[in-house]
């Protein structure tokens, strides 16, 4: 999630759920037969949501993430007028990485801190 912009609890909620569920289809999209795997056990692991300082910290995760392999996703949100910081524009509020082990994301996680 991106720390520099004003987001309600509500709205961070929400952009972390696209993000993620983006992540999740286009993980797949490359192995659908885990789908039922993941329905039959209810999950598909842990989620932890971060917090970058700043939208190019989200970018550069993104970037490494991909060209590592890693199923991941960008999330914008456009088209809703919430606080200062969304004035109906495209705006970059979140990504994705996963599924896929913590220790195997660590390199491009690292720098993030868990969100309180």
């Amino acid at each position: 999630m991106r720390g520099d912009i004003e987001m309600s609890s509500g709205k961070m909620a929400s952009q972390a759920c696209h993000a993620s569920r983006l992540s999740m289809m286009r993980y797949l999209q490359k192995h659908p037969e885990r789908a039922e795997e993941f329905l039959l056990k209810n999950s598909c692991g842990s989620m932890v949501v971060l917090k970058g300082k700043k939208e190019s910290d989200l970018l550069n995760a993104y970037e490494q993430a991909k060209s590592l392999g890693f199923p991941c996703a960008k999330f914008e949100d456009s088209g809703h007028i919430h606080g200062s910081d969304f004035d109906g524009s495209p705006i970059l509020t979140a990504v994705a990485f996963g599924p896929a082990s913590k220790e195997s994301m660590r390199s491009f996680t690292k720098k993030f801190q868990v969100m309180k």
